[in-house]
C-alpha cells in the first residue's frame, strides 16, 4: 500500500546538494522546496501489487508541473506491505 508519494524537489539532502542550489533561486519557491502530491497516481498504479516500477520520467507525473521547466524532479514513495489472504 502506498502511504504517501511527493513529487518535485523538496529539500537538500542526498539528491540535491547545497552546491546545486545557487543563492539567487533558493528562495524562489519554483527551485526547491516545490513539489505535488502524487498519491492518487502512484496509489493507481502500485497499491494491491506484490512489485511496481515507476519509471522517472513518468508522462503522468510530469502532467503535475510542480517546479520550474527544466529541473531534475524526484519521486519520494513510504510504502507498507499487506499480507495477503
Amino acid at each position: 500500500m502506498i502511504d504517501e508519494a511527493i513529487y518535485g524537489r523538496r529539500h537538500i539532502g542526498k539528491c540535491i546538494s547545497s552546491d546545486d542550489v545557487y543563492a539567487d533561486f533558493a528562495d524562489n519557491p519554483m527551485y526547491l522546496g516545490c513539489s505535488e502530491n502524487v498519491l492518487h497516481l502512484l496509489d493507481a498504479k502500485c497499491s494491491g501489487r506484490q512489485q511496481c516500477q515507476v519509471r522517472i520520467p513518468d508522462a503522468e507525473l510530469e502532467q503535475t508541473k510542480p517546479c520550474l521547466k527544466d529541473l531534475k524532479l524526484f519521486l519520494e514513495v513510504r510504502h507498507h506491505c499487506v499480507e495477503g489472504i
